[in-house]
């Protein structure tokens, strides 16, 4: 009975903290952050990341594709946890085609790969300093949808239609206009002179 209980418990905490299989790396595989890629470059260049964020372009190329990442903190799944502050951009450099369509501006990706050399580039007219992954794998996560909250703060006691007061529903009735008159004043007046 133990080893039964044991196996389910292993089997449900494994599968809370998966992340999906195209983002999987070997086990005891040290993932290098991407802050220390960022202050401590050639520390990092060789060693496998798991990045992840927002796209904020596309660029394919002959050589292949580069996709402007702005990068978030992940899950321990792996999917960026969007808020206000980002650390900064990196890029995901993939081989072949890529299509913008479907790798959309503001949709979220993550991707493992090995840290290249950082390359100097521009956002808007600000230089920066791109941390760069040589992907290997790639996630593009599903939108999600807003959902509109609504909060209800009457009563406690009139949430429920049973305890609710008897309101009467008046229903829109149509109102026809009246036909006009046909000539009924006008040949009273011309019989009168």
């Amino acid at each position: 009975m133990k080893f039964w209980v044991m196996s389910l418990a292993m089997l449900v905490l494994s599968a809370c903290s998966a992340v999906p299989d195209e983002l999987a790396v070997a086990e005891n595989t040290t993932l290098v952050s991407y802050e220390t890629a960022l202050q401590q470059p050639e520390q990092a260049v060789g060693k496998t990341a798991r990045w992840g964020g927002l796209i904020a372009s596309v660029r394919n190329t002959d050589d292949g594709t580069i996709i402007e990442v702005v990068h978030f903190e992940l899950t321990n799944w792996g999917r960026p946890v969007v808020t206000g502050e980002s650390n900064g951009r990196f890029r995901a450099k993939l081989d072949g085609f890529v299509d913008p369509m479907v790798y959309k501006e503001g949709r979220s990706v993550t991707f493992t790969g090995a840290v290249q050399q950082p390359e100097e580039g521009k956002i808007d007219e600000y230089r920066y300093l791109f941390p760069v992954l040589d992907v290997t794998g790639k996630f593009l996560w599903k939108e999600r949808q807003e959902r509109d909250t609504q909060v209800d703060y009457s009563s406690l006691w009139y949430r429920h239609h049973y305890f609710a007061p008897p309101y009467r529903i008046y229903y829109p009735v149509p109102v026809r206009p009246a036909p006009p008159q046909s000539g009924g004043s006008e040949n009273n007046q011309g019989n009168e002179n």
